[in-house]
């Protein structure tokens, strides 16, 4: 039996395969050590999510459905603990995400959600709501560059806004009326997206 060559092995390997196809394995060789470290694992992970999301579709007229008024009293409070109610922000479009920092897709969609901010965030109210300690979410924030968004804390969701998954995404118009539902992430620096919300601002 032929001992096993390491080196021979290696040689053979270099031979055979084009450079190109060098090039794929490596980076499939190097994508598979970031997933598996605890410490890339979750920027790993979102960085693909985020390649290969879509856009989030308006729900059709039917599925639409209005926003009841209890949920006027949700109480949220922001990073430096101030209290604010849902209704508070009923005087604009909204676009409402229930996500966690610990989570990949909700991650992988935060730059997209970022630029609509920054792009719409004098005329959409832009509500990003998790359920973990502000100390966390404001140490994720100032790390990765978030501290503009408009992070809020809550220890519960109303049954309008509650899902199984996250992230999930609402935009509702001025009248309460839920305009897309997303679960999931999504391309939300998309045309489409950025045409609805002009379109929510101007009605």
């Amino acid at each position: 039996m032929m001992a096993f060559n390491p080196k021979q092995t290696v040689l053979n390997y270099f031979k055979k395969k084009k450079p190109l196809s060098i090039f794929f394995d490596a980076t499939f060789v190097i994508v598979i050590a970031l997933l598996l470290i605890p410490a890339t694992r979750k920027e790993t992970a979102a960085f693909f999510i985020r390649l290969t999301s879509f856009p989030a579709s308006t729900l059709d007229s039917e599925e639409q459905f209005k926003v009841s008024s209890s949920v006027d009293n949700w109480q949220l409070f922001d990073l430096a603990g101030n209290s604010i109610k849902y209704a508070d922000f009923s005087n604009k479009p909204l676009f409402v995400n229930i996500w966690a920092t610990w989570c990949p897709p909700c991650v992988a969609e935060l730059p997209g959600i970022q630029e609509l901010n920054d792009q719409f965030g004098k005329d959409v109210s832009f509500i990003l709501v998790s359920n973990e300690d502000p100390k966390t979410i404001q140490a994720f924030a100032e790390k990765h560059g978030y501290s503009e968004l408009p992070f809020f804390y809550s220890n519960s969701v109303p049954s309008d806004f509650s899902s199984n998954s996250i992230p999930t995404t609402f935009i509702v118009d001025r009248k309460g009326v839920v305009k897309v539902n997303k679960k999931g992430a999504a391309r939300w620096n998309s045309g489409k997206t950025k045409k609805l919300l002009e379109q929510l601002i101007k009605e």
